[in-house]
């Protein structure tokens, strides 16, 4: 019987350096901070990774926070 793993964290691929992501969100017309990225990590508890010196989170996950502030969900 074949049985499915979870993975608790994001794939790879998915992983998106801060910097990027809010550059990224200039362009929605909702656009956000640095500061108010890291508050949706913190306030979600999302997995982060730091290399070479930047920190990375997934991008869907970021997407979802985004989502959520725009809609006053969050």
């Amino acid at each position: 019987m074949a049985m499915q793993t979870i993975n608790p964290y994001p794939v790879a691929s998915d992983m998106t350096e801060l910097k990027e992501i809010k550059d990224q969100l200039m362009c929605t017309g909702h656009p956000v901070s640095l500061a108010t990225i890291k508050s949706w990590i913190r306030d979600q508890d999302l997995y982060t990774e730091r290399y070479r010196g930047g920190t990375y989170v997934s991008y869907s996950d970021i997407l979802m926070a985004h989502r959520e502030a725009v809609t006053g969900e969050f």
